[in-house]
């Protein structure tokens, strides 16, 4: 295996974990408080969220079937996430953990670096 295969498939691993890990945060909202995560947050915010559960996976299969499909998927993702979430905390002061933001924001940063890198790759 090349140095550059295994650096491909070192930050597709970490791409994927953590659209796992948001898949599982976003199923276990959905189990506890149903669809509607906070009653503040406007109806948008919560669909959107909701949405999540299912496109958190379809990122994550994407980026390891179709590459490039699944790095735009996640890129939009996870930019409008941080987004979001970010005017759910610091807008609506709503009870959203100061520390998820802060480690979404440092995975968007992640996924946003590595797309030249990884869309040339395949």
């Amino acid at each position: 295996m090349t140095t550059r295969l295994a650096v491909e498939r070192t930050i597709v691993g970490v791409l994927v974990a953590g659209f796992a890990i948001g898949t599982t945060t976003h199923v276990m909202h959905l189990v506890t408080a149903g669809w509607i995560v906070f009653d503040a947050a406007p109806t948008w915010m919560n669909v959107y969220w909701t949405a999540l559960t299912a496109l958190d996976p379809l990122a994550a299969v994407l980026l390891l079937s179709a590459r490039r499909w699944g790095l735009a998927l996640g890129a939009a993702i996870i930019v409008t996430d941080v987004v979001i979430n970010s005017y759910a905390l610091y807008g609506l002061n709503l009870p959203f953990g100061f520390l998820s933001l802060q480690l979404q924001t440092l995975f968007c940063g992640i996924l946003l670096g590595a797309i030249g890198f990884l869309a040339n790759g395949r």
